[in-house]
């Protein structure tokens, strides 16, 4: 129990603080320079980072585990910023995630013997993969008219969020090391 709740405090806080950054430092920025990109899509979203490495590491019981801090954020995001988006998107983005990761674990599972992909290639695949079915499930639910450019838009995010949440880690883990050593 003890361990759990310690797990979901963890992740929930560093849903939360992803999300922050996202809302607070990098939207403003994107707004400023890329100001003809809806602000229903953020290029570099980083909370898909935390989704895609809880979903590696407990599977499915990362939906559990993420879903409060998701809907937290949703509910911060869509009353604080008056955008539309709809009350099942935290939900529709965790369980797309964790299919995406299903999928991908099955077609690396199958070809391990040809391939030999390091852990941090295949969450970029895996997260590339759920990013697709992420943004094709938030499109529909938000009955976007430019489904492939929305799409994109998504997909564009998620991956360069993930792909600045696991160099934050690498950054991260080297600076607890060196402070462990002195």
């Amino acid at each position: 129990m003890n361990n759990t709740l310690t797990t979901f405090v963890l992740l929930s806080g560093a849903y939360i603080i992803s999300h922050a950054l996202t809302t607070g430092f990098v939207s403003p920025l994107q707004s400023t320079f890329l100001a003809g990109v809806s602000n229903k899509i953020g290029l570099l979203f980083l909370p898909h980072g935390v989704r895609i490495i809880a979903i590696y590491y407990y599977g499915w019981r990362a939906i559990l585990l993420l879903l409060p801090a998701s809907s937290l954020m949703w509910f911060l995001t869509v009353y604080g910023g008056r955008i539309d988006l709809s009350m099942y998107a935290p939900i529709v983005s965790l369980i797309a995630c964790w299919i995406g990761m299903t999928l991908a674990k099955a077609v690396f599972e199958e070809r391990s013997k040809i391939l030999d992909v390091s852990a941090w290639k295949f969450l970029i695949v895996a997260g590339a993969a759920a990013s697709l079915l992420n943004g094709i499930s938030l499109s529909f639910l938000q009955h976007d008219s430019q489904l492939g450019l929305s799409i994109l838009g998504y997909m564009i995010g998620d991956v360069a969020g993930l792909f600045a949440s696991l160099l934050l880690l690498i950054y991260v883990f080297r600076f607890v090391k060196f402070v462990a050593q002195d």
